[in-house]
C-alpha cells in the first residue's frame, strides 16, 4: 500500500494550514506538561511506542510528557476524547492503523476524522503469519497448499489482524478458513501454542518473541519489505501473494485547528527524536521500523491508509460494528 503524494490534493479536509487560534502563544511552546493519550492499556504495543517517544521529547522539551491510558472500544474512546480536547499543543493522541480501520469499521465512532489532525508518523511494523514450530509447512505455499484439502482456523487478536487474515485466506487464498476471534493478540498466540488454531496472524512485536524461543515459525511477513529481525523470512509478495500490502504504523495525531507553528515543532521534534541511536535501537527491538514524514506529507499517509483498510474491508466482507 504505497502512499501516494498526488493525494495531497483530495485531502484538503485534513490539511493542516489552518489559522492560529488567537491568542495562541508558540513562541515559547511548550511552557507546561504534555499528555499523550493512548487508546489500549499499558504494556501493550502502543503504549510501549508511546512512552519511548515520551521519554525522548520530555528530554528534548523539558517539560513532562505524561501517559494517559483510555483502552475501550477499539481506541475510539482515546480517539473520541482527543478531538474535543482544546487544539493547543498540549493533548495528543498516540494510536496505531486501528484509528484508519474504524473510519471503516465502525458505523459511529462518536467523532469525524477531521477532528483530528495528524501529526507525525513515526513507526511501520508488518504483522506475522504464523505457525507452530512443529507444524510441517516451511513456506506460506505449502501451509495454504495443505489447507485446500483439510480446513483450517485461524486466530486473532485485534481489527488489523482480522482483516488481515481474512483478505489472505479467504480473498487471496480462497481457503475455507475459520476465523477464531480472541480479546488480544496474547490469548490468540496461547491457542496457537496449545493446538487450539491452525495459524496466527499478528504483529511482529508480538509473535517474535516466540520465535526467538523456537515455539513459533514465521511464514511470511506482511508489509513490502522483509523485517529486519526476520531477515529469512518472505513478503507475500515474494511467497506469491502479489497485491497486497498489510502493514501497521504508529503516529500522532492532535485535535483539529492546532495552531500549524505547534504542528511543525512536534512534528520536528518526533522526527529527531525517531532518528537518534538510542530510540532507534529501542524501536528496532520491539520490532517496530522507525519511520518519518514531513508534516505537509501526514494527511495523505493517512488518507491513504484510511483508503487501503477499507479496500481489504469490503473485499473480505467484513462486517463493522
Amino acid at each position: 500500500m504505497p502512499i501516494t503524494r498526488s493525494l495531497a490534493a483530495s485531502v484538503l479536509a485534513l490539511s493542516l494550514v489552518l489559522p492560529t487560534q488567537g491568542g495562541a502563544q508558540v513562541s515559547d511552546y511548550p511552557s507546561r506538561k504534555i499528555t499523550f493519550m493512548v487508546g489500549f492499556a499499558p504494556g501493550g504495543g502502543i503504549d510501549t511506542f508511546a512512552r519511548i517517544l515520551a521519554q525522548a521529547l520530555t528530554e528534548q522539551f523539558s517539560y513532562p510528557i505524561v501517559i494517559e491510558n483510555r483502552p475501550g472500544a477499539a481506541s475510539n474512546i482515546a480517539d473520541r476524547a482527543v478531538a474535543n480536547a482544546a487544539p493547543d499543543g498540549y493533548t495528543f493522541l498516540v494510536t496505531g492503523n486501528s484509528l484508519a480501520i474504524n473510519q471503516t469499521y465502525y458505523k459511529n465512532s462518536g467523532y469525524s476524522i477531521s477532528e483530528l489532525a495528524p501529526i507525525a508518523f513515526s513507526a511501520r511494523d508488518s504483522m506475522a503469519i504464523a505457525v507452530r514450530a512443529d507444524n510441517p509447512a516451511r513456506s506460506l505455499g505449502e501451509f495454504m497448499a495443505g489447507a485446500k484439502s483439510k480446513a483450517i482456523s485461524f486466530g486473532f487478536g485485534g481489527s488489523s489482524a482480522r482483516i488481515g487474515s481474512e483478505y489472505v485466506f479467504k480473498v487471496l487464498g480462497k481457503l475455507p478458513a475459520t476465523a477464531v476471534p480472541y480479546q488480544s493478540g496474547a490469548p490468540a498466540l496461547n491457542a496457537l501454542l496449545g493446538g487450539h488454531v491452525d495459524v496466527v496472524t499478528g504483529p511482529i512485536v508480538e509473535i517474535f518473541p516466540q520465535v526467538q524461543q523456537g515455539k513459533l515459525r514465521v511464514l511470511a511477513v506482511t508489509g513490502p519489505k522483509r523485517a529486519r529481525v526476520l531477515p529469512e523470512v518472505p513478503t507475500l509478495r515474494e511467497a506469491g501473494l502479489a497485491g497486497i500490502e498489510v502493514y501497521g504504523w504508529n503516529g500522532i495525531l492532535a485535535p483539529a485547528k492546532l495552531p500549524p507553528e505547534i504542528a511543525l515543532k512536534v512534528n520536528a521534534a518526533v522526527n529527531a527524536v525517531v532518528a537518534t541511536p538510542a530510540v532507534e535501537q529501542r524501536m528496532r527491538t520491539l520490532g517496530y521500523e522507525p519511520f518519518s514524514l514531513p508534516l505537509a506529507e501526514a494527511p495523505a499517509f493517512l488518507k491513504e491508509s484510511i483508503d487501503a483498510w477499507a479496500r481489504m474491508i469490503r473485499e473480505a466482507g467484513i462486517t463493522g460494528e
